[in-house]
């Protein structure tokens, strides 16, 4: 072999033995830094601080079917949006036991053993509880299902419209259209106004401290 040829041998291994290391590549994001989750805001675009802490307790009454581990997840869900009493400043925690509330599932033939005003056929408050009839968060309601609406939003508006109740809230009327106030009886019906889960803003300026 010639001189040329051993120096032509030579020059792609020199390439290869001279090349810097290749960078490796992983699923791994670590470390990495993560962006913190911006603060919950109004509709207005500003936070609202919590000014109330209140706390809460689940249990059931009656032979309840309905998931309590579902129930439990979606309530504390609805409590946490800023959507919801959130907006009021309020802030909603779950504890095992005692609490300033309780939230009950209740069969729908047990609503009325809390008092005589409840109705089997709807859910009801009741002094320290909120009680949440398991037909209707199973089914929602002939109205709302009507208007095609979603049974994961009826739960957000029934345990919103009965823990508004706990918070000092009454039942609120709505007239010449727009979204009906949370407090609104709107399992019955909405009078024209468009079915809303959620709080308006004058509702949920009206529990801020």
């Amino acid at each position: 072999m010639t001189r040329a040829a051993r120096v032509l041998l030579l020059v792609p291994l020199l390439a290869v033995l001279l090349a810097p290391p290749a960078r490796a590549t992983t699923d791994d994001p670590s470390p990495r830094r993560t962006t913190p989750t911006p603060p919950q805001q109004t509709a207005e675009g500003y936070a609202i601080p919590v000014t109330r802490r209140v706390t809460y307790s689940v249990v059931t009454r009656g032979r309840t079917t309905a998931s309590l581990a579902v129930f439990r997840r979606q309530a504390q869900q609805t409590y946490d949006d800023p959507r919801g009493w959130r907006a009021g400043g309020v802030e909603l925690r779950r504890v095992r036991r005692g609490g300033d509330f309780t939230l009950v599932l209740s069969t729908a033939g047990a609503v009325p053993s809390f008092s005589s005003q409840c109705s089997s056929q709807w859910s009801c408050r009741v002094g320290r509880f909120v009680i949440i009839n398991q037909t209707r968060w199973q089914h929602a309601s002939p109205a709302w299902n009507r208007a095609g609406r979603s049974l994961r939003d009826y739960r957000h508006m029934v345990v919103n419209h009965e823990t508004g109740h706990w918070l000092g809230r009454g039942h609120a009327s709505c007239s010449g259209g727009g979204k009906a106030p949370v407090m609104m009886q709107q399992s019955k019906g909405t009078g024209g106004c468009s079915f809303n889960p959620w709080p308006l803003e004058w509702e949920a300026r009206a529990v801020r401290r």
